[in-house]
């Protein structure tokens, strides 16, 4: 194992985003769907409004892992010390001066700052806003943002009781149609996957949320709409209901393509990744159809090409069915894109062509693991046990990484 060595890994638009919020004019037509939103929703945010759109959030340790890999401290890349590009130099700025901004543009920074994987920062701004709130929608949208971070940091307590603001607030009448729908469409989501709510707001959340939806679906908010049946279709999904679940992803589908239709954008884009995502969760964890999950699978990459998520998820599945070498193929793509979840997908890929019987791949990726985060325990050991099997060199290697590790921590 040569650890002095680091594998080249492809420096992503999500990276270049994370560390900047903008990319370089070569990728406008190479960039992933998440990259290109939180591109465009910080560039059309003018701060006057609530509302900021952001696609996905991403939890601290992917930041971390963009800044190994940029090879920058990451602790300055975590607290916006590093400020590559305009753009981010421009959010460092509103950062710095937050006390002069208004309510509404402080929430709208706390809104760019998550979406760029800086919670702490975040919540900051949040815990600094929150006592100037004055009615139900600033309420409101303090308690969305708050509810997001808490989810994300697995804070139950904290998700419940930013719910139940959120709840309060659209009662009132003083939330907006489309917003009060997307948090019914998150209280479902999150009570199915980890009891975040209770269980009397979630009653609620089913039931305000159908409401929501006709009126939306009249009113032509079909992006709020797609995402309301997508979350509602994880309640037939928890029961094994495959026709009932399908009925509802179906709705999702021809919301998210009609909203398309009117406006082909990132944001827009995104609906239907996220359609492919869950129908690729649907077949492999309803109806067991491989067929159909790999169908799935497919369309997500063909939409997300550059979006290394899109390959993993599709391993994912070939994983479950049984087909190791498929997955590891896929993991091994998704990991040459690079960030994020570059650690992930080497993992995965070794371990998965460990199963399908060739542990020298396996080795190989672990090599690459090691020399990207020295020092971790899980990657050591599972290197240390393939190289046993293999009685190759490399064992001698990551023994010693091994044994310094233990003595670092007798010593602390």
């Amino acid at each position: 194992m040569q650890a002095h060595r680091r594998p080249a890994i492809a420096r992503s638009a999500f990276q270049e985003v994370l560390l900047g919020l903008e990319y370089g004019e070569a990728r406008e037509h190479t960039a992933d769907i998440f990259s290109r939103a939180c591109v465009e929703s910080f560039r059309e945010s003018q701060g006057m409004c609530f509302g900021y759109r952001f696609t996905q959030v991403f939890e601290a340790t992917v930041l971390h892992e963009v800044a190994v890999l940029e090879q920058v401290p990451p602790e300055q890349v975590a607290r916006l010390d590093h400020r590559p590009t305009a753009t981010m130099r421009q959010l460092g700025d509103a950062l710095d001066h937050r006390a002069d901004l208004t309510l509404v543009q402080r929430v709208n920074l706390a809104s760019a700052l998550l979406s760029i994987a800086r919670p702490a920062l975040a919540e900051t701004v949040l815990t600094e806003v929150r006592p100037l709130a004055t009615n139900h929608r600033e309420r409101f949208e303090i308690a969305w943002l708050t509810f997001v971070l808490s989810n994300r940091q697995d804070d139950t307590q904290g998700s419940s009781q930013a719910f139940a603001i959120m709840r309060d607030a659209i009662t009132a009448g003083e939330v907006p149609p489309g917003r009060a729908l997307d948090a019914c469409a998150q209280g479902v989501v999150w009570y199915l996957k980890r009891r975040e709510i209770t269980h009397d707001d979630f009653v609620w959340s089913v039931h305000a949320g159908n409401t929501l939806a006709s009126r939306a679906e009249v009113q032509g908010d079909t992006s709020t709409v797609s995402s309301w049946y997508r979350g509602l279709a994880m309640l037939p999904a928890a029961k094994g209901m495959a026709d009932k679940t399908r009925s509802y992803m179906e709705s999702a589908r021809a919301a998210a393509e009609e909203t398309i239709r009117r406006r082909p954008r990132a944001y827009e884009l995104n609906l239907m990744k996220t359609y492919h995502e869950s129908s690729l969760k649907e077949h492999m964890y309803v109806t067991g159809n491989m067929d159909a999950a790999v169908e799935s699978g497919r369309e997500l990459i063909a939409l997300d090409p550059h979006w290394s998520i899109s390959y993993g998820e599709l391993a994912e599945a070939y994983v479950r069915f049984g087909q190791p070498r498929e997955a590891a193929e896929l993991y091994d793509a998704a990991a040459s894109m690079g960030a994020p979840y570059v650690g992930h997908h080497l993992l995965k890929a070794a371990a998965s062509w460990d199963k399908a019987g060739e542990p020298a791949s396996a080795l190989a990726r672990y090599e690459n693991l090691a020399m990207l985060v020295p020092g971790n325990a899980e990657v050591l050991t599972s290197a240390l046990e393939c190289a046993h099997r293999l009685s190759h060199p490399s064992a001698r290697s990551f023994e010693a990484a091994l044994e310094h590790l233990d003595s670092v921590r007798t010593a602390s």
